[in-house]
């Protein structure tokens, strides 16, 4: 990527310009409406070369033609606070023009193989993929997870070059203080953390499994348990990062058939842990033990 915009560490941008260049992000002036929208949400628009994120207070975003991102940021908004939808829903559009298939997951790496965890904003995926790091597995992508389809073999699932994105707490309990950068937006106190990183990361690996996390409690204890079919689908479905902007782009029966696609080569868990920060470990020590029971097929 070629940007004006200074990404959070592990992008690679070429701010010189001076090697082939698959997206360019710049700053400059964005139109208030498309023409001939073909779809339409609260605060944006698409139609077949471009979408168009209008945020009030914050900027617009015009992404084009799965090359192109424009930023335009409203008058008192600073570059830093607009970085997030950069780097999420705007390059999200970027790659869903380019035919990608997104989940919103964090994922690691261990032994080769990719693993991926499903959930909503807030609900842990970072951090426990920073607790999984510090066990010894390596940070693939921290929010959004790009599946490619590789024929009759696993997919896989590629680097999304960014910093890990945690709270203070979480920092402190996983130990990557010392690999604190900017703050994701100046009121929030959450902190891009670059944790170190192989010479020799892979920008691709194979795709393991899935797992939807979810939170125990009394009646459902901590645990991994196969999804059946139709309910893996529903979870894969639903965690669709930017669901509507998926559809825009490949249409719900595409993406119904491209999840059942992979539903055929990939199995999906629910993996029920506690939230307790102080029983982090007992969760990564679950799905270690897990790993090695799905063997290395």
């Amino acid at each position: 990527m070629s940007s004006e915009i200074a990404l959070p560490a592990r992008m690679e941008v070429d701010p010189a310009g001076e090697g082939p260049v698959d997206v360019v992000i710049d700053v400059g002036h964005v139109p208030s409406c498309l023409d001939h929208p073909t779809h339409r949400g609260a605060t944006w628009m698409a139609n077949d070369q471009a979408f168009l994120l209008d945020l009030p207070d914050i900027g617009r975003f015009l992404c084009e033609d799965g090359q192109r991102i424009t930023v335009c940021p409203a008058p008192v908004t600073s570059l830093d606070d607009i970085l997030v939808f950069v780097t999420g829903t705007a390059l999200g559009a970027i790659l869903y023009q380019r035919k990608g298939l997104l989940l919103h997951a964090s994922a690691v790496v261990r032994d080769g193989r990719a693993f991926l965890f499903c959930g909503q904003s807030g609900a842990g995926k970072s951090t426990l993929a920073a607790a999984l790091m510090r066990s010894g597995c390596d940070i693939l992508a921290d929010d959004v997870c790009a599946v490619e389809e590789n024929g009759d073999r696993p997919p896989m699932i590629h680097s999304d070059g960014r910093a890990l994105r945690l709270y203070a707490d979480s920092i402190d309990q996983v130990g990557l203080s010392d690999a604190v950068g900017a703050r994701v937006r100046r009121r929030l106190e959450k902190f891009h953390v670059a944790p170190p990183m192989p010479d020799n990361a892979p920008e691709s690996v194979p795709l393991a499994a899935v797992y939807m996390l979810a939170d125990a409690d009394t009646a459902f204890p901590p645990g991994i348990d196969r999804l059946p079919t139709l309910e893996a689908a529903q979870s894969l479905l639903h965690h669709t990062y930017r669901r509507q902007l998926a559809q825009a782009y490949c249409g719900h029966g595409m993406l119904a058939l491209r999840t059942a696609a992979l539903l055929s080569r990939i199995p999906v868990f629910s993996l029920r842990r506690p939230r307790e920060l102080a029983r982090l470990q007992e969760t990564v020590t679950q799905l270690r033990s897990h790993w090695d029971r799905l063997g290395s097929g």
